[in-house]
């Protein structure tokens, strides 16, 4: 391992850690906007402005980059997780920094459709600008290699397919190989194993958005606008609040945004939002309706066209989208390219955990093992090649 290698490897054992507070940031790395394409603004920052999206508009592609105090060893381009701040999350903007401070350029989009909340099929499509804009500005610091967190996986495995060489290849983080299985373990917190079904914790913050996405198979009658728009006012209100994922916390919530709903939704609006029973069937009866209609999340096409080496990360307390995804991720992937499994139990889907010191002991390999990934950057071949 070269001498640059190892300082970005201690940077990010310094930064990820669990030793690491994190509200703490590294300091030394400066943020730009990159706006790569005018247009209409999506997600939060949409409806801050009182500007909601346009059907048919074109979308304003834009992005925070992230530069290291030096010349840079490499550059990563995230492909968000579904969350309406992008890169305005905090914890989104730490992750960008940690690897910044560690000699990286670092591109974080507001995707589109993530931001909206949605998991639609021009995801990918964006995300592959956004990947041949940074292709060509940061050439000279190596093939973007492209991190991907939660949801992400999908558009991150797609472009990486398309664009095969100009990238580097592909780090995912909490993602997923069978999209129905995730969306499943959302409503009911069961991981489908081929050894039997686990109930696992899962997080109840997470209904509103799934049955964003899931509104138009639910067979409503009437305009579904004052629905939509209170359960995106419920997400809005309540995503980043790990507090109120316990029992009861919600119901504030949901009951003063009850009114705002139309009579006739406003009992599917209550089982969307986790205050009445039934999610789990309104759920399976909106997928039946879909059928094939979510086929384009399935990594599945993806994987098959994919030459680029993988490392695939996640945490056994992700309460979002189950472990077990991380290990079919790589029975997919294995056969084909150089691919790497790291499961840990520093990290759930939201950030890093405390662990006791036994644990902590037995998790070090794996946390090595993730930062040495990231320090491969723009150079993941390498990885492979090393002892």
């Amino acid at each position: 391992m070269d001498i640059r290698r190892a300082h970005a490897l201690a940077a990010l054992l310094r930064w990820l850690g669990p030793w690491a507070s994190e509200r703490a940031l590294p300091a030394g790395v400066a943020r730009e906007t990159w706006l790569v394409r005018e247009g209409q603004l999506h997600g939060f920052r949409a409806h801050r402005a009182g500007a909601p999206p346009r059907a048919g508009a074109v979308s304003r592609l834009e992005a925070y980059v992230y530069h290291p105090r030096g010349a840079p060893r490499g550059v990563y381009l995230i492909a968000p997780g579904l969350h309406f701040l992008g890169p305005d999350d905090p914890r989104m903007d730490r992750l960008c920094r940690v690897l910044a401070a560690a000699g990286f350029v670092v591109v974080a989009p507001f995707l589109p459709a993530f931001v909206d909340l949605d998991v639609r099929p021009d995801a990918p499509d964006d995300l592959e600008r956004f990947a041949r804009a940074t292709a060509e500005r940061f050439r000279s610091a190596g093939r973007p290699t492209i991190f991907s967190i939660s949801f992400g996986s999908w558009p991150a495995l797609e472009v990486a397919a398309r664009l095969d060489d100009a990238v580097d290849g592909v780090i995912t983080f909490g993602g997923y190989a069978d999209f129905g299985a995730a969306v499943r373990f959302c409503v009911d917190g069961v991981m489908r194993a081929r050894s039997g079904d686990v109930r696992l914790a899962h997080d109840p913050l997470n209904l509103p958005a799934l049955f964003l996405n899931l509104l138009p198979h639910l067979a409503l009658e009437g305009d579904t606008s004052g629905l939509a728009s209170a359960w995106r006012e419920l997400v809005y209100r309540t995503w980043g609040k790990m507090e109120l994922k316990v029992p009861g916390r919600l119901e504030p919530y949901w009951r003063e945004l009850a009114p705002s709903v139309p009579a006739p939704h406003r009992q599917t609006f209550l089982v969307g939002a986790g205050a009445e029973p039934g999610a789990g069937e309104l759920a399976e009866r909106a997928l039946a309706r879909a059928g094939a209609g979510f086929d384009y999340a399935d990594p599945t096409a993806a994987m098959m066209r994919l030459t680029r080496p993988v490392v695939v990360c996640h945490g056994r307390d992700d309460d979002v989208i189950p472990w077990n995804e991380a290990r079919k991720l790589e029975r997919a992937l294995a056969p084909r390219v150089p691919t790497r499994l790291h499961l840990t139990g520093l990290y759930g889907h939201t950030g890093a955990g405390r662990p006791a010191a036994g644990a902590l002991a037995r998790e070090a390999a794996t946390l090595l093992g993730i930062a040495r990934a990231l320090a491969h950057g723009s150079a993941l071949a390498e990885l492979f090649r090393e002892p």
